[in-house]
């Protein structure tokens, strides 16, 4: 795409999310969140996170049945309860599969979708059709603050990010070990191939879930860095978190890159083997800056990678995109191959 169109439409998106999707304020209390910025959660991660290997109590029901897909819902107790009154909602894990109806023991592609989506509609056109058509069956996690784990009057991600850097670390810590617990159950089901295709918001939890787990078949993650600082402190999407860290000094790159450090994959360990791993990103993003996605490759050792001519939401506001993109790492478990 032509980059002034490509960065218009990001703007655009800013501009709207800024504007109307402010989010209540949130500050930092404390000093409580220094007990995260220990070295031992850098050199190993599951000392901090945990579960690896937990599986959870799945309930599924059917939902309905669709000419590529039998449509199930899931849900299990959080594997990480963040606990606070007012936030019950997001302690129930839930989501959606898409058993693909064509492919018996097709690969699982587990999709962790982005930020703030109102509605399942769109990712199923943008992604999961894509993916049933390339002959995977797909696990939909709702990440914590999302779809129904939203607490009662707030918008559907609207407490994932905050100025609150505690409460932002427990629901990635959350987001990780509910879909390290998903590979888990999948795995203990008898499904053989596993892997994660993961955008924006959910780029950063696939991340953090291929520095915790080595059995990930693959791990695909679309328009995400190497820390969610940079989209905070570095573009005009983080001005309203930005604004509410000020008033507790934790706007502080400093600060925040010390609170924030245990939920940035570009400081962990990459464990699934590099072969595995493709990051496709786009030179014009303006949300995902290409100096994150750098960092990112160069810290996991340069893992495939794709750059595209495109902004953030050209990049995966197209059906089937991302998907075709990812085809280098994919083919191997496609029926297209």
């Amino acid at each position: 795409m032509i980059r002034p169109f490509a960065t218009l439409i990001d703007d655009y998106r800013i501009w709207y999310k800024i504007t109307f999707q402010r989010g209540r304020i949130l500050h930092t209390p404390d000093s409580s969140w220094e007990e995260f910025d220990r070295p031992a959660h850098y050199s190993d991660p599951r000392t901090f996170y945990g579960a690896n290997g937990v599986v959870p109590a799945v309930a599924t029901a059917p939902v309905r049945s669709r000419t590529r897909a039998e449509v199930e819902s899931f849900r299990h107790s959080s594997l990480h309860p963040i606990a606070r009154d007012g936030y019950e909602a997001t302690d129930t894990s839930t989501g959606r599969f898409y058993w693909n109806a064509g492919r018996a023991n097709a690969p699982v592609a587990i999709l962790c979708h982005g930020w703030a989506h109102e509605a399942v509609r769109p990712i199923e056109k943008l992604f999961v059709e894509p993916l049933l058509s390339a002959g995977f069956s797909v696990a939909l996690p709702s990440l914590p603050f999302h779809f129904e784990r939203t607490p009662a009057g707030t918008y559907s991600g609207e407490m994932m990010v905050t100025g609150d850097v505690a409460l932002t670390v427990e629901a990635f810590r959350q987001s990780a070990k509910d879909v390290c617990g998903l590979v888990s159950w999948l795995k203990a089901q008898g499904h053989e191939t596993v892997g994660l295709v993961s955008y924006s918001l959910g780029g950063y939890v696939a991340g953090l879930a291929a520095c915790l787990r080595d059995d990930l078949d693959f791990v695909v993650i679309g328009a995400a860095g190497d820390s969610v600082v940079s989209v905070i402190l570095d573009t005009r999407l983080g001005r309203n978190v930005r604004d509410d860290l000020s008033a507790s000094g934790m706007h502080q790159r400093e600060k925040l890159e010390r609170a924030w450090g245990v939920i940035s994959p570009g400081r962990l360990p990459l464990r699934v083997p590099r072969e595995r791993v493709l990051l496709v990103a786009g030179r014009h993003d303006r949300i995902m800056l290409a100096s994150s996605v750098q960092r990112l490759w160069e810290g996991w050792g340069r893992p495939p990678i794709r750059w595209e001519n495109e902004g953030h939401y050209s990049l995966l506001a197209v059906p089937g995109r991302l998907v075709r993109r990812a085809r280098p790492l994919l083919a191997a478990f496609s029926r297209e191959a």
